[in-house]
């Protein structure tokens, strides 16, 4: 609470950018602490560049401070938290005493009925949304509600299969080397100005973090910085790849003051909790501004308030027979699959080869998943295979091959996370094994707790999946490099030789020719005996006839900046 307070004091009694005489006896005062805490305080503004302080020279003479940035938005939303738990008197001692009438007048009029007058899309969602830090997303929903908050260098231009510049004014790739200048003006969503430092910046939290997603940018060897504008990157390995990189959403400039996150694209994150996601307009955005001004992602899950129709954008379960004149349907194949990862370096049966090979004809056999929350799907032969008919269960076949082997001992574990068709095609593969006399266990897992290396590496089989989006390269890239089921399953030396044959792929000249030579990586890896592609996954949103329906993206969202309402 003191900091709170400390913001609060800072806001009232000082001005922003010109400097003040303050005593800390009456900065302690306003905090209600020792002047040794205060001190403490006060440091951590002045490190979060809220604050800047000068103590006082000679006897009598008083420290001087200013203000940095405005915090008022900050303090008020602080106080409408703390009036939400019931901590009113709390809540009031952040607020100047000539604001506390128009605060609460404010607080209490968000129940009053009022008509709506901004334009905001509506999502219901089976779950609530996770950390949108972007170095460490690696879910397509997270993924496509990052893009709009975090602005990358460049940006793929699908009009010419080029690129064009985001963040950046101009870019020139020369060599090994890609040199960026970037656009005047640039502001992060707290308004603070974003220069090549803040590029430098953000690269460097990446390669810092324990995310996975870093595995992308190994191939940067070096970045130079030269004034405020211009930034260049390095890669000796492959410097062709380079605009990819800086276009990826790992690479969504941001930067970090304590524990928020603060991006610069067209939307900012206004609100994220269990129910809900909240995304607004940035005023500041150097682009187009956005038509609509806000989008609204409400979790639907298990944790959720009952669900009454009132959205904008709604899964085709979701709709009874007489709603579904009012919104248009909107189906497609999804690009990537629902895929078994077979892990050969825990369980010692699940090290012989003939075993997990034996498990890839049972999964390929045992037919399709059912139920209320699974999704229509197609057989699967790759990631970007074509969808087609799914046999009926035939485990026959492979009957007599199984009981020539010995029986695992202790038992497999299955693991797979909260996602109906996972769930389902996990179960059915249960049912599969114990019908043959395979012993196994089923562990569903929540997301954030499944998407660990540790957590992975307990598991004898993975089902897991990949969406893949328009950019096929940088999809295999992200798949094969940057996936944690499959840096759980793969031994140090099938990560040399996937390496090392994925740099030969990037050398091909040719794109048709690197996309075939990915294909042929991905069969030696269902022929190591360690990946199984399984089924393709049919989207189905339905979107209402209010909005100008954009066309559907290919990892099934739509894009928020070009919809009409």
């Amino acid at each position: 609470m003191r900091y709170w307070k400390a913001l609060a004091f800072c806001q009232h009694k000082l001005c922003l950018h010109q400097w003040r005489n303050v005593s800390l006896d009456e900065f302690s005062s306003a905090l209600e602490c020792t002047r040794r805490n205060t001190q403490l305080v006060i440091k951590r503004l002045v490190k979060e560049e809220v604050l800047d302080w000068r103590s006082g020279v000679g006897r009598g003479n008083l420290p001087s401070a200013r203000l940095l940035k405005n915090v008022a938005e900050r303090v008020e939303r602080q106080a409408n938290r703390l009036i939400e738990n019931g901590q009113i008197e709390h809540a009031l001692s952040l607020i100047g005493d000539d604001e506390k009438d128009r605060f609460l007048s404010d607080y209490l009029s968000q129940y009053q009925s009022t008509p709506q007058t901004k334009d905001v899309l509506k999502i219901p969602f089976y779950r609530a949304t996770h950390d949108l830090d972007p170095i460490g997303i690696n879910r397509r929903t997270e993924h496509h509600i990052a893009n709009y908050l975090y602005s990358t260098l460049l940006k793929a231009d699908d009009s010419s299969a080029g690129f064009s510049g985001d963040l950046a004014h101009a870019w020139r790739l020369e060599e090994h080397a890609l040199s960026i200048t970037l656009r005047k003006g640039l502001k992060f969503h707290d308004g603070t100005p974003l220069y090549a430092q803040d590029v430098h910046n953000h690269f460097q939290r990446l390669m810092a973090s324990p995310y996975i997603s870093k595995a992308l940018y190994q191939f940067i060897d070096e970045i130079e910085v030269d004034g405020l504008y211009k930034i260049k990157f390095v890669s000796h390995s492959m410097p062709m790849l380079l605009p990819k990189l800086l276009a990826h959403g790992a690479m969504g400039i941001t930067k970090q003051v304590g524990d928020t996150i603060f991006g610069c694209g067209p939307f900012v994150l206004s609100e994220q909790n269990e129910w809900r996601t909240l995304l607004t307009v940035n005023t500041t955005y150097h682009g187009h501004r956005p038509w609509i001004d806000g989008i609204e992602i409400w979790n639907m899950g298990d944790k959720a308030k009952d669900f009454e129709l009132n959205s904008h954008v709604v899964h085709g379960s979701h709709l009874r027979p007489a709603q579904k004149a009012q919104f248009t349907s909107c189906q497609q194949w999804e690009r990537g699959c629902v895929h078994a990862m077979l892990n050969p370096l825990r369980h010692p049966w699940m090290k012989e080869y003939t075993h997990r090979a034996a498990l890839q004809d049972l999964l390929l056999s045992m037919g399709k998943p059912t139920g209320d929350q699974c999704e229509e799907v197609a057989r699967a032969t790759g990631m970007v295979s074509e969808p087609n008919a799914i046999p009926k269960a035939d485990l026959f076949h492979i009957a007599s091959a199984l009981e020539r082997l010995p029986k695992p001992t202790p038992r497999l574990t299955i693991m797979t996370y909260q996602l109906g068709t996972h769930i389902e095609t996990a179960k059915l593969a249960v049912t599969s094994l114990t019908q043959l006399g395979i012993d196994c266990i089923l562990e569903v897992l929540e997301y954030p707790e499944f998407n660990h290396i540790d957590t992975l590496s307990r598991a004898d089989i993975i089902i897991t999946g990949e969406v893949f989006s328009e950019d096929t390269e940088m999809s295999w890239l992200g798949w094969l490099l940057c996936t944690n089921s499959n840096e759980a399953c793969l031994s140090p030396e099938n990560k040399t030789w996937l390496l090392t044959e994925i740099v030969k792929v990037m050398h091909r000249a040719d794109n048709k020719r690197r996309l075939d030579e990915f294909d042929k990586l991905e069969k030696q890896l269902i022929a190591k005996g360690i990946y199984q592609p399984l089924f393709h996954v049919k989207q189905d949103l339905n979107i209402s006839n209010h909005i100008s329906a954009p066309e559907l993206l290919a990892n099934g969202w739509i894009d928020f900046s070009n919809i009409t309402m």
